[in-house]
C-alpha cells in the first residue's frame, strides 16, 4: 500500500468517526437538557424580577414572579412627572426606592428599560470565520459598525442568520454616560441594575408571550405617538416611530398606518407570514380603517390582565414586557450590560447526580427481587400441583362432559336457526308493509305464508315484500277487488318462506347420514323395499 492510499484510508476513517461523533452528540443533547434542567429556578422556587420602565412623563415599576412556569404580575406603581420629559436620575432613583418599599420587593433583580430613542440598532454582516471569537470582533469593530465605541457604550448582539459564508447580526447599543448617571443615582439608594434593555424589546417580548409568534410586527400607540418593530425569531430587525403633532384622530391613524406599512414593506422581501399586533394604552382603542395583506390584531388590557393573573389595569407594555424579558427564557432578549458576553450559568448537576444515584439504587432490587420472588413462586406452584393431581383428573372428566354438552347445544341452536320463527315473520310483515295496509287474515306454515287484507293501492305491496329477506315468490293468489265502501283494494297474497328449502335439505342429509332411507331408494342389495 502506497502512502497516498494509506492517507486516503485514514481520511475516510476520520470522516466516518467525525460523522458518528456528531450523531452521538445530537442524540445526547436532549438527555443533557433533562439532566441539567433546574426545577428550582421559577418552577418549584419562585423567581422574581422588578422591571423599571423609563418613559416620557412617567416611570413604571412592575413586580413580576415566575412560579410553576407561569409569569404573574404581583404589583405595579406608576409615577407621573413633567409631561413629554424623561425623569432625571434623582427622580427615577427616588421613585424606584419608594416602589420597592411599597411592593416589598427588596433584594430582587432590577431590569431597567430605557426609551427606544436612546438606542442605536444596526444590522451587519461578518465573515463566518469570526463566529468562534464573535464577542471580541464586535467589541473591536463597534466604532466602525455604530457611532459608539466599546468603551463608551453598553451593547449586545444576536446572530440572526448564516448564509453563504456570512453571519447576519443585530447590534443594539446605547451611550454609557447616559446610563451611568441613572445607575449611580440608583446605587446611592442601594439599588443595583442587573439588566439593561429597551422598552421596545419589552413590547416585543410581551407580544410574543401573548401570541407565541416568531414573526410579528409589534406597534405600541399612546397619547404621544407610536413606535413599533419588525420581529424575526424573537429579535427586532427594523424600527418605525412617530410623534403625534395634535389630537386629530385621522392624522394619528394615518401616521400609524404609514408606520405599519413601512415595516411590512421591509418584511415583504423576506416572505413575511406573521401578523400585526397593535397595543394601545388609551381607553378608546385606535381602530385602523385600512386593510393590510396580513391580519391586524388589537391587544386589549383585559387580555394582558388575564394572561398575567392580575387586576392592575393599563400596565405599560415596556414595563410588563421587561418582566417577561427577564423571566421567560424564550424571550431571547438583549441585555446591554453584558456587552456581548453572556454570563455563564452554572449547570445544576447536583440534582442530576442525586437522581442518577437514586436510579442506580433502584435498579439493584429491580433485578434481584423479581428473581427471588419467581423462585419461591415456582416452588409453591410445584407443591400445589402435587396436591391437586386427583382434582385435575376430575376436572378433565368434567371438561369432556362440558364439551359434549356444548356440541349438543350447538346442534340444537343450529337446528333452531335453520328455519325462521313465526314471531320473526310477523315482525317482518309489520316492518315491511306500509302503515296504510291492514290485514284481515294471516296464515303461516313452515314453507308458505298467505295474507289477506286491505290497502289503498295493492300494487305497491308486492315490491316491498319481495325485498324482504324472509319471503320470496310473492304473488297475488286472486284478483284484486276494489271495495268502494271502504275505498280500498282487497287483496290476497301468497308467498314462500325464505330458508325453508335449505333447512329441509339439511335435515334430509342428516337423516341419510344416520342410515335412514328416502322412500323409493334402492338398497345396496339391489332389491326394492
Amino acid at each position: 500500500m502506497n502512502i497516498w492510499a494509506f492517507a486516503e484510508k485514514v481520511s475516510s476513517v476520520s470522516a466516518s468517526g467525525s460523522k458518528l461523533f456528531s450523531i452521538i452528540l445530537r442524540g445526547w443533547k436532549p438527555f443533557s437538557r433533562v439532566l441539567t434542567f433546574s426545577l428550582m429556578d421559577g418552577i418549584l422556587v419562585p423567581r422574581k424580577c422588578l422591571s423599571v420602565s423609563l418613559e416620557k412623563g412617567t416611570v413604571w415599576v412592575v413586580l413580576g414572579w415566575r412560579f410553576l412556569s407561569k409569569i404573574k404580575i404581583k404589583g405595579a406603581r406608576k409615577y407621573v412627572f413633567e409631561e413629554d420629559r424623561i425623569a432625571n436620575p434623582e427622580s427615577l432613583a427616588s421613585s424606584v426606592s419608594l416602589a420597592i418599599k411599597e411592593l416589598k420587593a427588596s433584594r430582587i433583580a432590577i431590569s431597567l428599560n430605557v426609551p427606544r430613542d436612546w438606542m442605536i440598532v444596526r444590522t451587519v454582516d461578518l465573515p463566518v470565520a469570526v463566529k468562534e471569537t464573535i464577542s471580541d470582533v464586535v467589541a473591536y469593530e463597534l466604532d466602525r459598525l455604530t457611532p459608539l465605541s466599546a468603551e463608551n457604550a453598553y451593547y449586545d448582539f444576536r446572530i440572526v442568520g448564516e448564509q453563504e459564508g456570512r453571519l447576519k447580526l443585530i447590534i443594539a447599543a446605547v451611550r454609557s454616560d447616559m446610563i451611568d448617571r441613572y445607575r449611580e443615582a440608583l446605587k446611592k439608594e442601594r439599588i443595583d441594575v442587573d439588566r439593561l434593555t429597551v422598552n421596545l424589546f419589552g413590547l416585543v417580548a410581551l407580544c410574543k408571550y401573548l401570541e407565541n409568534c416568531r414573526e410579528t410586527v409589534c406597534v405600541q400607540v399612546d397619547s404621544f405617538g407610536y413606535e413599533g418593530g419588525l420581529v424575526r425569531d424573537g429579535l427586532v430587525t427594523a424600527f418605525s416611530a412617530g410623534m403625534f403633532q395634535d389630537g386629530n384622530v385621522s392624522a394619528q391613524k394615518g401616521a400609524v398606518i404609514e408606520g405599519i406599512g413601512s415595516l411590512l414593506e421591509k418584511a415583504r422581501d423576506d416572505g413575511f407570514s406573521g401578523s400585526v399586533f397593535l397595543y394601545t394604552m388609551e381607553r378608546t382603542p385606535l381602530v385602523l380603517d385600512r386593510e393590510f395583506e396580513v391580519p391586524v390584531k388589537v391587544i386589549f388590557d383585559d387580555e394582558v390582565r388575564r394572561k398575567f393573573y392580575t387586576d392592575i389595569a393599563n400596565i405599560s407594555p415596556g414595563a410588563g414586557g421587561g418582566v417577561v424579558d427577564s423571566l421567560w427564557a424564550n424571550a431571547k432578549g438583549l441585555n446591554l450590560l453584558e456587552k456581548g458576553v453572556a454570563k455563564k450559568t452554572r449547570v445544576p448537576v447536583l440534582g442530576s447526580v442525586m437522581l442518577i444515584m437514586l436510579f442506580a439504587a433502584a435498579l439493584i432490587p429491580y433485578f434481584l427481587l423479581p428473581l427471588q420472588r419467581e423462585e419461591k413462586r415456582l416452588v409453591e406452584i410445584g407443591r400445589q400441583v402435587n396436591l391437586r393431581k386427583d382434582e385435575v383428573r376430575k376436572v378433565e372428566g368434567l371438561r369432556k362432559d362440558v364439551e359434549a354438552l356444548a356440541a349438543e347445544t350447538e346442534s340444537i341452536d343450529r337446528f333452531k336457526g335453520s328455519e325462521p320463527l313465526m314471531l320473526d315473520m310477523l315482525k317482518e310483515l309489520t316492518n315491511v308493509l306500509p302503515k296504510t295496509v291492514w290485514l284481515t287474515r294471516t296464515r303461516l306454515t313452515d314453507a308458505t305464508a298467505d295474507i289477506e287484507g286491505y290497502a289503498s293501492s295493492a300494487s305497491e305491496i308486492l315490491p316491498k315484500l319481495e325485498q324482504s329477506k324472509l319471503f320470496k315468490k310473492v304473488e297475488f293468489a286472486s284478483p284484486t277487488i276494489r271495495d268502494t265502501r271502504m275505498n280500498a283494494d282487497r287483496f290476497v297474497i301468497k308467498m314462500e318462506i325464505e330458508g325453508f328449502e335449505k333447512a329441509e335439505a339439511a335435515r334430509a342429509k342428516e337423516h341419510v347420514g344416520e342410515g335412514l332411507k328416502v322412500p323409493g331408494e334402492k338398497p345396496k342389495d339391489g332389491k326394492k323395499k
